[in-house]
């Protein structure tokens, strides 16, 4: 039961189960500083383009004191499509299928048996309430979104990084009531972390891109670190990618069984 709460946890806060698909303009976020313009040029000169992914990954995650670790395949279709198969680190025996489609997610519990469906916003409500697969594609490209207006972002430097902030020049907020997010950027547009702390939630959500490196001239983050709390536990999840291509096109097996019980995707993790 443990490792099946340590794969719900990769499922539902790594990957989903990221505001409308459209990119938001960062280079419009403060026209009246030159040199920051120049900086959001930058920003946006690491925008993927691709239309095809795949990639093998190991994840570990630790929930309080207790830690799990996985591996497996993702593949993506640019805007419309995320397909994961999930397996334990010490196993051989696939444990978790799972299929963003559109606004649509679903998954094969092929441990136990059964089959959860429902709206890609019930995976990904962690990221606010507009969020969905645009998002969760662009965090595994360690591409920058924004879940406010750009009118509440401010900008300036600190570290040799360019950071954009909704908490103006904060290190990070303290008080519990602020909701807001903050982008911090180094070399030539590379996300280096998001923050997203939700007040209502009394959540922080802290992703960190680390390991960039080209991939057919893109540049992709090798490391992805996310950490939040939850259930008055500290959640932290490491995902390792490896071997991603972009060739394509790519197929994305996904057949639900007759005999598996169908459920709400709401009802994942529970008894």
């Amino acid at each position: 039961m443990k490792m099946f709460r340590g794969f719900w946890l990769l499922v539902m806060v790594g990957f989903g189960c990221v505001a409308p698909k459209a990119r938001k303009p960062l280079q419009e976020l403060n026209q009246a500083n030159l040199a920051v313009q120049k900086q959001f040029d930058s920003l946006l000169s690491n925008q993927p383009d691709w239309q095809w992914m795949e990639a093998k990954f190991n994840a570990d995650i630790l929930v309080g004191d207790e830690r799990f670790s996985a591996k497996g395949r993702l593949r993506m279709r640019n805007d419309s499509l995320i397909w994961l198969s999930i397996k334990p680190d010490i196993a051989i025996i696939e444990v978790f299928r799972i299929i963003i489609v559109n606004d649509t997610a679903q998954v094969l519990d092929l441990l136990n048996k059964k089959y959860y469906s429902g709206s890609v916003r019930q995976a990904t409500s962690w990221l606010g309430p507009e969020s969905g697969l645009a998002e969760l594609q662009n965090i595994i490209w360690g591409y920058p979104f924004l879940i406010h207006s750009k009118e509440k972002f401010s900008s300036y430097l600190a570290d040799k990084e360019t950071v954009l902030s909704t908490f103006g020049s904060l290190e990070e907020p303290s008080l519990p009531n602020i909701d807001g997010q903050r982008l911090r950027f180094f070399g030539l547009g590379r996300l280096s972390e998001s923050l997203i702390v939700r007040a209502a939630e009394q959540q922080r959500i802290r992703m960190e891109f680390t390991g960039y490196h080209p991939i057919e001239k893109q540049l992709w983050p090798g490391k992805i670190e996310i950490s939040t709390r939850a259930n008055a536990k500290d959640i932290r999840i490491s995902l390792d990618m490896q071997r991603v291509q972009l060739q394509g096109p790519l197929d994305f097996p996904f057949t639900v069984p007759d005999a598996y019980p169908r459920f709400n995707l709401s009802q994942f993790g529970g008894k």
